[in-house]
């Protein structure tokens, strides 16, 4: 729910600027089994009229390229293989392709555990939410991806990981990532970025692409309050700081010169395992105002930053003053 949230703001990109970041419309999922040697680029193209081809073309200098559309008339996936921006192979349906490419005879079997599944909160985003918000393109925009990603992929690859936004802003593609979480415990304030999640920037940014990670804030620092809270509660908008980064290929190699720590299982996607992550500190990273700001406000501080404007700087102190009881 919150990458639609996230979405109204990126959408106002002020258009009097030169070179307007334009979203190239695609879906991304890199995959990778342990041992091999070849990682995997899917990219599910909506028909974008801008940067796709650039788009495939850079992710070729590190990646195997899958192109992936939808079949209307027979409402499946297809994908075909992809060098330097062109296709070069015949469509296949993609969970055959991607059993192919993986080698498996048979498709892993993965289930999330219960512990974690909220039905409660699930209900409450879907219905309450994301079918009013989408309307008649909720099939496209929400059902479909989870498809393509949850079943056309993940049962045929150890390690599987979403590229949330791509930008092309002139000749430069950004990677916008965002998330939705609060600082972990103790001073100074940090945030947690997955080991894999950050070893996918620095393979991105070795394609030319530059990644920004960007966080909304919760504005209470509690796994239990959902981010259902900023659509019924102007205060928690008001309280929710927008914050981001850009995270280099040097960024990503000085973070992970640290000693790394782990997350409980509840923060992985099965809910079964824990996850390897590093910290990064509040600190380091701009601020671009909160949801209670007019959002047109947000995305042109969004812009200027990725323009190569200084934007004030996090602290602790600032974060703690919107924090929630």
């Amino acid at each position: 729910m919150i990458e639609s949230l996230f979405d109204q703001y990126l959408e106002t990109f002020p258009g009097d600027q030169k070179d307007v970041p334009r979203l190239i419309d695609a879906d991304t999922a890199i995959a990778v089994n342990r041992g091999d040697k070849v990682t995997y680029a899917f990219v599910w193209d909506r028909g974008s009229p801008v940067g796709l081809g650039r788009y495939l073309t850079a992710l070729g200098q590190h990646y195997r390229v899958i192109l992936v559309r939808f079949d209307n008339a027979h409402k499946l996936f297809t994908a075909a293989e992809c060098r330097e921006g062109k296709r070069v192979s015949t469509w296949f349906p993609l969970p055959e392709l991607a059993q192919k490419l993986s080698g498996k005879n048979e498709p892993s079997a993965f289930d999330i555990d219960a512990s974690v599944r909220d039905t409660k909160r699930i209900n409450q985003s879907f219905w309450g939410y994301l079918s009013e918000h989408y309307g008649t393109d909720l099939g496209q925009r929400v059902i479909l991806p989870r498809i393509f990603l949850n079943f056309g992929i993940q049962p045929w690859f150890q390690y599987v990981w979403n590229v949330d936004r791509i930008y092309l802003q002139g000749n430069q593609l950004w990677h916008l990532e965002i998330k939705h979480k609060y600082p972990m415990s103790g001073r100074p304030l940090t945030f947690g970025l997955n080991d894999g999640e950050l070893r996918m920037i620095r393979q991105l940014a070795h394609c030319g692409l530059r990644s920004l990670h960007t966080i909304i804030v919760k504005p209470r620092w509690d796994k239990e309050t959902g981010s259902m809270f900023l659509t019924n509660n102007m205060t928690a908008r008001s309280s929710a700081a927008v914050i981001g980064r850009e995270i280099t290929s040097g960024d990503a190699l000085s973070i992970m010169r640290h000693a790394p720590r782990y997350s409980g299982a509840d923060t992985s996607f099965t809910g079964r395992k824990g996850l390897k992550f590093y910290p990064l500190l509040a600190t380091d990273f701009s601020s671009f105002g909160t949801l209670g700001m007019p959002h047109t406000e947000v995305a042109t501080r969004m812009d200027a930053f990725m323009r190569g404007e200084k934007k004030e700087p996090v602290t602790d102190d600032w974060l703690l003053s919107l924090k929630m009881k």
